[in-house]
């Protein structure tokens, strides 16, 4: 807990309003309007899905397993 002008607040409070007013700071500053912050988690994970196997691995996998004699 913290006090700032005589009112206790948490830590997870603080986070909660940082990641909050961030997110409409970038959502105001990007085109986009929507939820600025779930649009970059999202778009790092279709920049890096390129570099995955492990979806290669598992169709591998389950060709192998599910082959018929």
């Amino acid at each position: 807990m913290i006090t700032i002008l005589g009112i206790k607040v948490s830590y997870e409070t603080l986070a909660f309003f940082a990641l909050f007013i961030a997110s409409e700071y970038l959502g105001m500053t990007k085109k986009r309007r929507s939820n600025s912050v779930t649009q970059a988690i999202s778009m790092l994970a279709a920049t890096l899905a390129k570099y995955r196997t492990e979806d290669d691995v598992v169709r591998r996998y389950r060709r192998t397993l599910t082959k018929r004699k």
